[in-house]
């Protein structure tokens, strides 16, 4: 489940410690190349919401609720174990069948949030950049309902100032498309240019880039980092504390007294 944003927050395009761009390595790195914004920052994964029941167990029981409903599903998505594609293959057979899918995954999403496992240094990044002076904002495949949900959980609804997720049943605004990530924008009042995704798949990596943000790679398992850099994340980092203390390094830096 992913989402930041930060915004409102003073010019630190001077001040700032800048991050440079992966390549062969998967760490964040404070060298030139990317500045920490002084608007908008999306999309690190919050959870794994499906962490304790299996996504392939969800893809199963959504393949065959729908089937059992009497939809007659693609082949494709016999074989996927991703609840997800799942519900775009099954919105590509009908109307009906979108609207269906919708309602059993947004279901199954929020059903598995006692067990859905926190991203380490998610919530601490979270406070962090609303804390500084940013907004945050969740953008996400996944249901708002669930997200909400989930937020209110872990306590952390209050650091939040939008979500912008799968609230309808229709595919094609689902990332890579750049629809939720120009709507995002939208709502906060602010351009492309002020704002950094964090994400952690490559669906990420091309929405932000499409939307005209800039995008930091979350490379949570071995070999994402490569796969990351290779569709131009500008950075990539293996630990979301890296950004967090940016964050804070950035804020310091403008406290500090100019000799």
């Amino acid at each position: 489940m992913p989402g930041v944003v930060n915004r409102d927050q003073p010019d630190i395009r001077s001040a700032a410690p800048r991050l440079e761009p992966a390549v062969e390595t998967t760490r964040l790195k404070r060298r030139p190349g990317l500045r920490c914004k002084d608007q908008p920052c999306f999309d690190p994964p919050i959870c794994s919401i499906f962490a304790g029941i299996g996504a392939e167990n969800v893809a199963r029981q959504l393949r065959d609720t729908l089937t059992t409903a009497g939809f007659t599903l693609p082949e494709a998505e016999q074989q996927t174990g991703d609840p997800l594609e799942v519900f775009r293959l099954a919105a590509s057979v009908s109307l009906d069948a979108a609207m269906t899918a919708q309602q059993l995954l947004t279901a199954f999403e929020t059903r598995a949030l006692p067990t859905a496992e926190p991203t380490r240094g998610s919530a601490d990044l979270i406070i962090t950049a609303a804390t500084t002076g940013r907004t945050v904002t969740i953008v996400s495949n996944n249901s708002g309902a669930a997200i909400a949900a989930y937020l209110a959980d872990h306590r952390l609804t209050g650091y939040i100032r939008a979500i912008v997720a799968r609230d309808d049943h229709d595919r094609d605004r689902m990332k890579p498309d750049p629809y939720r990530v120009r709507a995002a924008v939208g709502m906060l009042d602010a351009e492309s240019a002020e704002c950094a995704l964090v994400g952690d798949t490559t669906a990420d990596v091309f929405a932000g880039l499409l939307a005209g943000v800039t995008v930091i790679g979350y490379a949570n398992k071995p070999g994402k980092a490569r796969e990351l850099a290779d569709v131009q994340a500008v950075a990539v980092t293996t630990d979301l504390a890296e950004i967090t203390t940016a964050l804070r390094d950035a804020l310091f830096s403008l406290s500090s007294p100019t000799r």
